[in-house]
């Protein structure tokens, strides 16, 4: 496969999609970012860490590979800093700082700098790395770094051996051939390995051991085989004698001939396949990354669009057992409640027996008009509206509340699901970067607590735009039929008839009131709950598309849905070709 063509093809991909350099969707750029670190690495050399335990003679390998003395050999891990040897058509040595200052050098100078603060845990906490470069033909294609050892002391060490693991091709691992089998190492070749780095062992100081060198790659094979692409015995001390003295029988009996064709053989001259690979991996897990990014943004905006267009459902459904509950109660209470005074008003002047009188005929004509007046029946109407709109709003912020929850558990719902689709992606060579903004981005955020703003966005203003008293502030109590009612009852007084009769006739004529308000105060609550209904609608749907669309509408979602659904359906049609 052409690596190069392919990568290319993955950012002309990213370059042509809706989300690319939309603000509202940053999920897209840390992905792109990432293949243009790809496609520039196509043009680098590889870069091969060299790892050790404390002592396992690592140094003295990287000064064999550089003829000469680079790496310190005695530095112990409170003062090693992380050695970048690479090929330089000049001598050069720069000590790199973590506040991004650095000081330059020859090699030696560098070198004095660290031994002058050996033991000084302060000032290599401060250091980055030392970057070399020398003259050798063996580094033009190939670029040593040489790591802390494992048993490091400080954790900055082993924090930034861990991180330089990411942007490696190959792993020399130094082994000590006096101690091998430590756990500890056996478990770190293992964490190694699963990062998707090949491995080249080196069993160093095979001159201090007794027996069979093989009886070493043996051992090692059958511990950790399955982890290492080829195992070399090698004394590293001998092989940097060799190169120094140029004695190339000392180098074939170090072992470091061996290791040295190995990687110019496997490594540098197909330096390109090795990286190519490596490179391919983290580019074809990056694909993966874009597909899914646009799938749950595609996923997500439909939900969003869907949720604004079920809003009005929604809110109306919910209107009409408001509007049900409320009628309801209200024919309850002018049944049962309402001129409940007036009528034990009148029943106790009648059971008193001051309605058979002349004189007191006339004084409760002005009783019988005095409670059934129009300022009585309307503050009476008035108290209990005063009651039923706290009611009302109450009953209206709690149902919209139901909407606002069940709309945020469904979105938290989705995503998890979407969580779990990151997780299960394969990591490869490259941070898992881009989808975790999914879930950040304007549009496609979920809408835990945010999908609509109840009471302050919503509930607030529909109230301020319909309020119930003017609502209900045309309905006039029934005045004349109120003065009509003062004639019968005074009529029956007039006659003498039985108290029953006039208790009787006072239930008559205050039911008729009751009628008359109910006939004309019903309808005028109904109408008031459609209105706050509508209003609500208005401000619910506005609300919405203020906290979820960023500034777009729903013809410009609609579009980019259609955009985004041609692109899913192109990615699942390379797909499937791949498969």
């Amino acid at each position: 496969m052409d690596v190069t063509a392919y990568i290319d093809g993955l950012l002309a991909r990213a370059e042509r999609s809706p989300l690319f350099g939309d603000a509202a969707f940053p999920g897209l750029y840390p992905l792109y970012n990432d293949l243009q670190v790809l496609r520039a690495k196509l043009e680098q050399p590889l870069h091969a860490a060299v790892i050790g335990e404390v002592k396992a003679g690592k140094s003295t390998l990287i000064n064999a590979f550089a003829g000469g003395e680079i790496s310190p050999t005695n530095a112990t891990e409170t003062t090693a800093c992380i050695m970048k040897i690479s090929y330089s058509p000049e001598e050069k040595a720069v000590l790199h700082f973590s506040d991004g200052t650095t000081q330059e050098g020859m090699v030696a100078e560098i070198y004095e700098l660290l031994e002058a603060h050996h033991g000084d845990q302060a000032f290599f906490s401060r250091c980055q790395d030392v970057e070399i470069g020398r003259n050798l033909q063996g580094l033009r294609h190939i670029c040593l770094i040489d790591t802390p050892g494992l048993e490091t002391i400080t954790t900055a060490n082993e924090s930034r051996t861990t991180d330089y693991f990411q942007s490696v091709d190959v792993v020399l691992w130094v082994f000590n051939g006096n101690y091998l089998g430590q756990s500890d190492v056996n478990d770190r070749v293992r964490q190694v390995a699963q990062m998707g780095k090949p491995i080249v062992a080196v069993i160093n100081r095979i001159d201090q051991v007794d027996g069979d060198p093989q009886d070493l790659v043996d051992y090692l094979d059958d511990s950790m085989g399955i982890y290492l692409e080829e195992i070399f015995p090698l004394s590293a001390q001998k092989a940097y004698e060799g190169v120094m003295q140029a004695d190339q029988q000392l180098r074939d009996e170090s072992g470091f001939t061996a290791l040295y064709t190995y990687l110019d053989e496997h490594i540098e001259r197909h330096a390109g396949d090795v990286q190519m690979d490596s490179i391919l991996a983290s580019a074809r897990v990056l694909e993966d990354k874009m597909n899914l990014l646009h799938r749950q943004t595609l996923e997500q905006i439909e939900r969003k669009l869907r949720t604004y267009m079920e809003l009005d459902e929604q809110i109306q459904y919910n209107g009409r057992m408001l509007s049900e509950n409320v009628l309801s109660d209200t024919r309850e209470w002018l049944q049962r409640h309402f001129l409940s005074r007036a009528e034990r008003t009148l029943y106790s002047q009648i059971s008193a027996g001051n309605a058979f009188s002349s004189s007191s005929q006339e004084e409760f004509q002005r009783l019988l008009q005095k409670v059934l007046s129009q300022d009585a029946i309307r503050g009476e109407i008035e108290d209990h509206l005063q009651q039923l709109s706290a009611t009302i709003r109450t009953d209206w912020q709690g149902r919209l509340s139901g909407i606002d929850a069940e709309l945020s558990h469904m979105y938290e719902q989705e995503q998890e699901k979407n969580r779990l689709e990151m997780v299960q992606l394969p990591h490869g060579a490259v941070e898992n970067t881009g989808l975790e903004s999914v879930k950040n981005s304007v549009l496609a955020a979920g809408a835990a607590g945010g999908a609509l703003s109840i009471y302050s966005a919503v509930v607030a203003p529909a109230a301020a735009h319909v309020t119930l008293g003017a609502a209900v502030s045309t309905i006039m109590p029934p005045v004349l039929l109120a003065g009509a009612a003062v004639g019968l009852v005074t009529g029956y007084a007039k006659s003498k008839k039985v108290k029953t009769q006039q208790r009787q006739q006072v239930q008559d004529v205050l039911g008729l009131v009751r009628e008359k308000t109910a006939a004309t105060l019903l309808p005028a609550l109904k109408t008031y709950l459609q209105q706050l209904c509508e209003a609500t609608q208005t401000e619910a749907k506005k609300d919405f598309v203020e906290k979820n669309f960023a500034g777009r509408s729903v013809e410009d979602l609609q579009q980019l849905v259609q955009k985004l659904q041609e692109i899913t359906r192109q990615n699942e049609a390379v797909i499937r070709v791949q498969a």
